[in-house]
């Protein structure tokens, strides 16, 4: 897949995105290209604040890596560990996975990563304010789910304390670290799930045959798309099979996402919305649906024009108005890969909604049930970077 490099504050995170619709020739998506006044060094200055605030994964690593890739699931709620601690541990999990050059966004239904809490201390201080502290063992584990191997894990021992139990423990798993151990355990687990892919090429190309006979294409497509590059020979067997299953997938999700191309062009009117361009990108140039969806899109951008132009003049009259102007600048001149980013991203939802239905086809009991139930919707964790980044 070729690359597109980002020049405006979003490069530094949003790198490496991936043009995986062949397809995409001959729609008319070529907005004009405006300059920012913008510095290079005050757009770099300007992403490195942004992503300490959000502490967010690397975009690029979760959706457009080449390297291994893993499911997240959400630690079972237990005692203190609420949903909402469990889903945060989970993105934690996510973090470092990315980290550590690993995605982790839901999509992958062979090789899960998850971590088994047992709590090891709960008390109340007799001091005053009195204050609650517990703590917790994290086993951290990968799974192959085809066959239940355990790959790697690795012990993290973490305490909190707070103004309640439920405070401590949230408290708690923020201290959860990616330590050398963590990296390690992720090593190890990178390396066997490549030597899986290389040892089980005929049982890899039965699983993804298998769902493409059943028209399960986003489940095929995900499948395709987790083989790492590490692992020569299923990757090229991979790069051959995926034009034609994500053909097929989008032929699938046509009607569907001329749905949702309406109802996105409703909610944003006249506003220049990534979300619009993404859907316009998913629908085939050979399939009914698209005549319908370029008459919407073509109107679409013309009232985007109009109002630019409007915002442009205001912004020439009034100093109020030139805020505006400058984000709807940074928009104009990256919206087409902006649009690429959304576009991925559904795809991306697509697959882990196909590979929690796999898993959930696994039947595990212990830690590891529920599996389909519990695996992390990663792309919904980063998917408001982009627009907190331009102030939306």
């Amino acid at each position: 897949m070729k690359k597109l490099f980002l020049t405006l504050a979003v490069a530094a995170l949003l790198i490496g995105l991936s043009a995986c619709d062949n397809n995409g020739k001959g729609t008319k998506f070529a907005p004009q290209e405006k300059e920012s006044k913008m510095s290079d060094s005050e757009r770099a200055d300007a992403i490195a604040k942004k992503r300490a605030e959000l502490n967010s994964p690397m975009l690029d690593t979760l959706l457009y890596g080449h390297g291994v890739r893993l499911s997240i699931v959400e630690p079972k709620v237990q005692g203190d560990i609420t949903p909402e601690i469990s889903h945060n541990l989970a993105v934690k999990m996510l973090e470092m996975a990315a980290q550590n050059g690993i995605s982790g966004l839901g999509n992958t239904p062979t090789f899960v990563m998850g971590a088994e809490i047992t709590q090891t201390g709960r008390e109340t201080t007799g001091t005053a304010p009195q204050k609650m502290v517990v703590s917790f063992d994290l086993n951290f584990k990968v799974l192959n789910t085809l066959n239940g191997a355990v790959y790697a894990t690795s012990m993290q021992k973490v305490q909190g304390a707070g103004r309640s139990f439920e405070e401590a423990a949230a408290q708690a798993m923020s201290n959860v670290k990616n330590s050398s151990q963590i990296q390690q355990f992720l090593s190890t687990a990178s390396g066997r799930i490549i030597d899986w892919y290389n040892s089980n090429l005929g049982e890899f190309k039965r699983e993804v045959e298998g769902a493409a006979g059943n028209g399960n294409y986003a489940l095929a497509l995900a499948l395709v798309e987790s083989v790492p590059e590490q692992a020569a020979a299923a990757a090229s067997w991979a790069a051959e099979r995926q034009p034609g299953l994500f053909v097929e997938f989008k032929h699938k999700i046509a009607t569907e996402n001329l749905a949702a191309l309406q109802a996105a062009i409703a909610t944003a009117g006249d506003e220049f919305d990534p979300a619009v361009g993404g859907h316009f990108l998913l629908i085939p140039t050979d399939s009914p649906e698209f005549a319908q969806a370029q008459a919407l899109f073509d109107k679409y951008q013309a009232g985007v024009r109009a109002r630019r132009s409007e915002l442009e003049a205001r912004a020439e009259r009034e100093a109020a108005a030139q805020r505006a102007w400058d984000l709807e600048k940074a928009k104009m001149e990256h919206e087409t890969e902006l649009a690429q980013i959304e576009a991925d991203k559904f795809v991306a939802k697509y697959q882990a909604q196909a590979s929690a239905e796999a898993a959930k086809a696994q039947n595990r009991k212990g830690f590891w049930g529920g599996l389909g139930d519990r695996i992390l919707g990663g792309i919904d964790a980063v998917s408001g970077f982009v627009g907190e980044l331009f102030g939306d």
